[in-house]
């Protein structure tokens, strides 16, 4: 498994690709994943999975059948995920999310959960990713990200008309987690 260290030097060399200088925490992980029903959740999205930590959450308590889709951009965080999943299906390119699901022969999905670091694409960037979550999603379907900033706030009140949000404070840096349900 890539070290706390190896994670830190990828964000050395690239920290607008990889948003954070450590994986996220496990209270972390734990607020993003809390609300979702895993019972009746069959397609499940993941973007930015990095090292995994939320990968190997979300994969321990999905139901047995689901499918579920993890984007990762750094290769070789990328070909461990492979290794140490391989009943998920992983891809390098979340701007790709519609040709992939597509090649899936997936419809929609019931749950996207990201960790990319959405405050560091530019806004052309951003609205292209963000219309394509929400195309993804089927009416119900959730939307969940963790973010440093307030800055997306005004999206996802535009786009999903309400939203929730928790923080994260036992996290280096202190996280904040959106919940959007699309209508």
């Amino acid at each position: 498994m890539l070290s706390t260290w190896t994670f830190m030097k990828r964000f050395a060399r690239s920290p607008a690709a990889i948003g954070s200088i450590v994986p996220s925490s496990r209270f972390l992980v734990t607020r993003m994943l809390e609300s979702v029903d895993w019972q009746t959740t069959d397609h499940i999205v993941e973007l930015g999975a990095g090292t995994g930590v939320i990968t190997a959450a979300i994969d321990a308590q999905r139901k047995p059948g689901s499918t579920f889709i993890s984007f990762e951009r750094d290769d070789d965080m990328r070909h461990e995920l492979n290794a140490r999943f391989p009943d998920v299906h992983t891809h390098h390119d979340a701007f790709l999310l519609p040709d992939v699901l597509a090649n899936h022969d997936l419809n929609s999905v019931d749950c996207v959960i990201s960790g990319l670091p959405f405050a560091n694409f530019d806004n052309q960037q951003r609205h292209a990713l963000f219309s394509d979550i929400h195309a993804a999603l089927r009416p119900g379907g959730v939307f969940i990200a963790f973010q440093y900033t307030r800055l997306l706030q005004p999206y996802f009140l535009s786009v999903y008309g309400r939203y929730e949000c928790k923080r994260v404070l036992i996290n280096i840096p202190p996280a904040l987690v959106y919940f959007c349900t699309k209508q």
